[in-house]
């Protein structure tokens, strides 16, 4: 199991990734494999792209709808009407629960990935959301989040390693559940990967 520090910047609600991990999209294939295995993969590439529109589509929506300077809700679904925010979140369910299913075909039927060690690949990352009572309290500093990238796609919370108060913990954690991600890749095999991520929160 590696251990990286991936670093998540917000700065109330912007959101980069510096990574040792990658950012962007699944590999196309390169090593030898049957071709019902070279199938698999570009449904597995073509899933993800989808699931990280469909989140991202949703961030950009919720992007258009902030005021700035304006009051926002700590749960900034809220901005959303209940159509639309149902709407986006059936199809981001639906998408990621099609590439994580593709990613546990191949497993259940012994594929190996037909590209070269790599590291997680981030496909999609929401930003930590500061909450009122944080901006009222002119709370700043940066959380620090142990977690597990696992095989199957999944991400688990580990620790919080350093935290901060008036909810921004729980802000954290809300987003590292929104990530998508493509396993770590060695020897043809997805393999767990724990890792530090750093969500700052700054006020300007």
């Amino acid at each position: 199991m590696s251990n990286v520090t991936i670093l998540i910047f917000n700065a109330l609600i912007a959101f980069s990734i510096l990574v040792q991990a990658q950012r962007g999209q699944i590999p196309m294939a390169t090593l030898p494999s049957s071709d019902e295995v070279k199938q698999w993969w570009e449904q597995v590439r073509v899933a993800g792209a989808e699931a990280a529109k469909a989140a991202g589509q949703k961030e950009e929506m919720l992007k258009k709808k902030r005021v700035p300077r304006a009051y926002v809700p700590d749960d900034e679904d809220e901005l959303l009407s209940k159509i639309d925010r149902e709407k986006m979140d059936a199809e981001i369910t639906r998408t990621t629960g099609n590439y994580l299913g593709l990613l546990g075909e191949g497993k259940e039927k012994g594929y190996r990935v037909p590209v070269p060690d790599n590291r997680v690949i981030v496909l999609h990352g929401a930003p930590a959301r500061y909450t009122n009572a944080a901006r009222k309290a002119k709370e700043q500093g940066t959380i620090v989040v142990l977690v597990e990238f696992r095989t199957d796609g999944t991400i688990k919370v580990l620790k919080i390693v350093r935290g901060l108060g008036f909810g921004l913990n729980e802000q954290a954690v809300a987003a590292v559940q929104k990530i998508i991600f493509l396993p770590e890749i060695k020897d043809g095999t997805f393999v767990k990967m724990s890792s530090n991520l750093e969500f700052s929160f700054n006020l300007y």
